[in-house]
C-alpha cells in the first residue's frame, strides 16, 4: 500500500507587505508623528529591518518624513483612495450574502435601514423561507424616534449630531417633555448595550430587534433588524435571534474590512437588553 504523502499547506505570506501594512496601521493609531526608533520598538523590529519599508512608503506617498525631526506620519493618500467609493454602498454590498444566510438560519425576514433625509429608510431585505412571513419592503420609510432601528442609529451618533437631528425631527418636536426624556433614556440604554429591541410601535403583535453594522466613525452605519410575530415566539427565541443578529453583524463588518467591535457598547455590540425606559437609569444626553 502506498502511503499518502502529507505536504505542508502552502504559505502565501508576504513579509515585506505585511510589515508595510503594519506600519500604516501603527501610524494611523498614533496621536503624533513617530521616529524610526519608536516604530521599531512598537513593532519589535530592528531599525535596519524597517528602513527600506519606511523608504518605500515615503516614495509611494503614503507616509511623509519630517525633514527637521525625522519623524514619520501618514499622508492623505489612503484617505483619498478610500473616498473614491462610497463606504455605505460597499457596506450594503457585502451585507447581501450574510443577511440572506441570517434569514435562512432564523427563518425570519430581516432588513437593513439607514437614515436619509431625517427618516429611517429600508435599503435592503432578505425574506424568510417560511410560507407565512413578516417582511418590510425596500424603499419604505419610517419615523426615526418611534422605531427600533431608528433609535439604534440615533444612539450611534455623538451628542452634537444627535441634537441637530432631533431639532429638525418633526416627530420629536411633537413629543411632550416626558416623552422626550423617555426617548433619551432609551437612546442612552441602547448606547450601553448595543442592542435595540421593543414591541413594534406601528403594528400590534410584533417584536423588533436590531443591531448596528458598519462604523459611524467612517460614515457608514446601518441597522440590521428582524421583526417577529410575538404569538409565534417560544421561550429562548429572542436570545437566539439576538445572537444570530450579532454573528451576522460581525460577519458583515469583517467582509467590509471594518474593525470587529463585538462585545462593546455602541458603536459595537453587547449583551441583549430590552429597549424599555422603565428598566433604565435616567441619565441624560
Amino acid at each position: 500500500m502506498r502511503m499518502t504523502e502529507h505536504r505542508p499547506a502552502p504559505n502565501y505570506s508576504v513579509p515585506a507587505l505585511e510589515k508595510g501594512l503594519a506600519v500604516l496601521e501603527l501610524l494611523a493609531r498614533a496621536s503624533e508623528s513617530l521616529s524610526l526608533s519608536q516604530i521599531s520598538e512598537m513593532m519589535a523590529n530592528s531599525t535596519s529591518q524597517l528602513f527600506r519599508t519606511m523608504n518605500c512608503l515615503v516614495e509611494g506617498g503614503y507616509v511623509i518624513k519630517d525633514e527637521i525631526h525625522g519623524k514619520y506620519s501618514l499622508t492623505l493618500k489612503l484617505f483619498e483612495l478610500a473616498n473614491r467609493h462610497s463606504p455605505m454602498k460597499h457596506l450594503l454590498h457585502v451585507a447581501n450574502v450574510p443577511i440572506q444566510e441570517l434569514a435562512r438560519t432564523i427563518r425570519e425576514s430581516c432588513h437593513i435601514s439607514i437614515i436619509q433625509h431625517g427618516q429611517l429608510l429600508v435599503v435592503g431585505q432578505a425574506e424568510s423561507p417560511e410560507k407565512v412571513q413578516i417582511s418590510v419592503s425596500v424603499g419604505t420609510s419610517f419615523p426615526l424616534v418611534s422605531t427600533v432601528s431608528g433609535r439604534l442609529l440615533l444612539a450611534a451618533m455623538d451628542d452634537i449630531s444627535l441634537g441637530a437631528v432631533l431639532d429638525d425631527d418633526k416627530d420629536y418636536q411633537q413629543l411632550s417633555d416626558e416623552e422626550r426624556n423617555c426617548l433619551l433614556d432609551r437612546i442612552q440604554a441602547i448606547r450601553e448595550t448595543g442592542i435595540s429591541t421593543a414591541a413594534d410601535e406601528s403594528f400590534i403583535g410584533l417584536q423588533d430587534t436590531a443591531v448596528l453594522i458598519g462604523n459611524p466613525a467612517v460614515g457608514a452605519a446601518a441597522a440590521i433588524a428582524v421583526t417577529q410575530l410575538t404569538a409565534s415566539r417560544q421561550s429562548g427565541d429572542s436570545v437566539e435571534v439576538v445572537e444570530a443578529l450579532v454573528r451576522c453583524a460581525r460577519q458583515i463588518n469583517r467582509r467590509a474590512g471594518l474593525t470587529d467591535l463585538a462585545g462593546q457598547p455602541i458603536p459595537a455590540f453587547s449583551e441583549p437588553a430590552i429597549d424599555q425606559p422603565k428598566e433604565y437609569s435616567h441619565a441624560r444626553i
